[in-house]
């Protein structure tokens, strides 16, 4: 595919959520810090400033690139030093810069990637992991860990936040599978979960950037399944009856999918694409789609029995790239679009770039055992909507960010007011209540505990207060 939205048709069907090889070490550093620490003038800053998303340029002061938790701890304590704010960045994917700063100092454990087998299901992975690095890890010893599709988000940023794919309606959201954690606190002092029942609680949905910087994650993982079905349908050329059609089949279909089953539905431009997937054996998914199939222009299946093949299809893009992208809510069913669904199509219609998508949770996610476990609030909820722009030129983006947030209104003030975390947009004006619901006061105790000063800040970090 050659547009950027092009791509997003089957990367982001898709998305579910960069090291840099150079080391420190490598180069000159001022005599006043640390050589993992770089200022602005360093000639390695810049390759090590550039997040995932063209769209934002923030400048810290210093970067540290960190290697270890004594790394972590001597960056903490330059911050601490000289009055900085600090942001954590482990794979650079955050959708409004979160994992950056002007000004302050990141906290960059990207380089940190040991995988640790504890036992033959148990796995220590540091911060700076990627899905794709995991993946290749846990495929080879025929094991999975529930997460994203896109193969260089970091793990640290997608499970702290929460965590889905396509293994998530089976086995649970990716912050279900943390085990234990270990912490570097704003003072300094390493900290962990199993120590500290409350933080892990935190760090499962509600912990990107707020409490401190996780160094290391340990997870129960899953038996890798033997196979992988994927069916892309394709509706061309729709107007706006033919897309509420679509729209009421594939809810349908979403309401009766087995746990091991996911979709999504992508709407860009006239075109709607509608991805299915599952990986047990048996003819229950196509039957299901069959009414999909039906109403579709066309239709490719795939059984795939190589599951590290069938994933890296869905790796994506290496970046950046130029784009905004966001939730577009949490939905309990069919009736939360219709209510916007003709304003959305011709939004969406009218303004090439724009991408509009649905994904389908439910299943374990919704596990009453999981939600006391952790801060993810929205379990109930078995559909997340995500708004996406693309563009080309740099700072071609402003007419598209204006049908963007007309789109975003369009669910607002229709009563649309729950958002993933990991999906945020700095225009969120209740961002507390959208993203945390009612844990978000519970959070506030773990800041006011940790980080009574608010080292550790970005425009949607948990307050003390």
């Amino acid at each position: 595919m050659t547009t950027q939205a092009g791509r997003r048709e089957l990367l982001g069907l898709l998305s579910l959520g960069g090291a840099f090889a150079p080391l420190a070490a490598c180069f000159a550093q001022p005599a006043d810090h640390p050589t993992h620490i770089y200022s602005r003038d360093d000639s390695a800053y810049a390759a090590h400033q550039q997040g995932y998303n063209k769209r934002l340029n923030l400048l810290p002061r210093y970067i540290a690139l960190c290697q270890s938790a004594e790394h972590i701890q001597q960056a903490l304590q330059l911050a601490r030093t000289e009055g900085l704010k600090v942001a954590v960045r482990s794979g650079g994917h955050c959708f409004e810069g979160f994992s950056s700063n002007d000004g302050g100092l990141v906290v960059n454990v990207s380089l940190m990637k040991k995988i640790r087998w504890l036992n033959a299901d148990t796995v220590d992975i540091e911060a700076g992991c990627t899905l794709q690095e995991i993946q290749a890890a846990l495929f080879a010893r025929r094991r999975l860990l529930p997460s994203g599709s896109c193969g260089s988000v970091g793990i640290s940023g997608l499970t702290l936040g929460g965590g889905y794919g396509f293994f998530s309606r089976k086995f649970g959201l990716t912050c279900d599978s943390l085990l234990d954690l270990s912490m570097v606190a704003p003072s300094g002092k390493l900290v962990d979960g199993k120590s500290d029942p409350e933080l892990l609680w935190a760090c499962k949905g509600g912990g990107n950037g707020s409490f401190g910087v996780v160094n290391s994650l340990r997870f129960k993982t899953q038996a890798m399944p033997l196979r992988f079905d994927s069916h892309v349908m394709k509706f061309r050329n729709l107007d706006v009856a033919r897309f509420e059609q679509a729209l009421r089949a594939w809810f349908a279909l979403g309401d009766k999918l087995p746990p091991h089953g996911f979709s999504a539905f992508v709407l860009n431009g006239k075109t709607l694409t509608v991805l299915v997937t599952g990986y047990e054996p048996g003819a229950e998914l196509r039957r299901l789609i069959a009414p999909l199939r039906a109403l579709a222009t066309s239709t490719e299946s795939t059984l795939q029995t190589d599951l590290p093949k069938a994933m890296r299809r869905y790796y994506g893009r290496q970046g950046p790239i130029n784009f905004k992208n966001a939730s577009a809510g949490l939905y309990s069913g069919l009736a939360d679009i219709l209510r916007v669904h003709r304003a959305l199509f011709e939004q969406v219609v009218s303004h090439p770039g724009i991408v509009f998508q649905i994904n389908t949770l439910g299943g374990r996610i919704a596990d009453p055992a999981f939600e006391q476990a952790s801060c993810y609030p929205h379990r109930h909820l078995p559909y997340l909507g995500e708004l996406q722009a693309y563009w080309e030129k740099d700072g071609a983006g402003a007419g598209l960010t204006r049908a963007f947030e007309s789109i975003q209104a369009l669910f607002r003030d229709n009563g649309v007011s729950a958002h993933y975390a990991n999906y945020p947009d700095i225009g969120f004006k209740h961002w507390e209540h959208s993203y945390y619901g009612d844990n978000y006061p519970r959070l506030q105790q773990l800041k006011r505990r940790y980080d009574p000063g608010d080292l550790l800040h970005h425009p949607q970090s948990v307050r003390p207060s």
